[in-house]
């Protein structure tokens, strides 16, 4: 059994982290660590040079970046749980949605809140930024049309690292018309190890205030 810990910012990515280790039944540690007001506290930088959440400590080993902790983490422990099996058809796309939330998906959703943050005025740039989130958000609605999960119709670890997007897109106010999204983000959280996983991290809001 690995040695972990998590350190864990209230309301942050590191929520994935939780949830991952709860899938796969590892035993961890958690430090806990609260928004200064909005960003992680400096004494992060003490566990990782970027000061991010979440980071983990792994037998020793320092790892940011949450995709990539959760990559990690099903490789090693997953015994093909979470993930479809290398020689598989699936393996590939399987690749691309773990990647995806951050890759493509993440920026465009977060947007409104920089224009909020920083006063942008810019109408082009608003209009911009809402074709964007309307191009994401029909995106994953196609993968998930008759299907209840993004992978071979089977929960994996892609559905684990895009909800937190998807959660965002909720507090935003960008999934009051899509039921489809709306009934995807209920069914994972419905699953006992992210209740569990909520449980252990704390209160969990994303609704940014509004």
């Amino acid at each position: 059994m690995p040695n972990i810990v998590v350190h864990h910012l209230n309301n942050s990515k590191s929520q994935r982290v939780l949830w991952v280790l709860e899938e796969l039944g590892l035993e961890y540690e958690i430090m806990f660590y609260k928004r200064n007001p909005g960003f992680a506290p400096p004494e992060m930088k003490q566990v990782h040079p970027l000061g991010k959440a979440p980071a983990v400590v792994i037998d020793g080993v320092v790892m940011a970046e949450s995709g990539a902790i959760v990559e990690y983490l099903v490789d090693r422990y997953g015994s093909g749980t979470l993930a479809p099996d290398r020689s598989s058809a699936h393996y590939g796309h399987y690749l691309e949605m773990m990647h995806y939330p951050e890759g493509s998906f993440s920026m465009p959703v977060v947007f409104p809140l920089f224009i909020g943050a920083f006063g942008v005025q810019s109408e082009a740039f608003q209009g911009y930024a809402q074709s964007q989130i309307a191009l994401q958000l029909d995106y994953v609605s196609g993968l998930l049309k008759d299907r209840d999960y993004l992978v071979d119709n089977r929960f994996t670890a892609a559905d684990l690292q895009i909800t937190f997007i998807l959660q965002t897109a909720r507090g935003l106010g960008f999934l009051g018309d899509r039921p489809d999204l709306l009934a995807y983000v209920g069914r994972l959280e419905d699953r006992p190890a992210y209740k569990r996983a909520i449980e252990k991290g704390g209160p969990f809001d994303l609704s940014f205030g509004r």
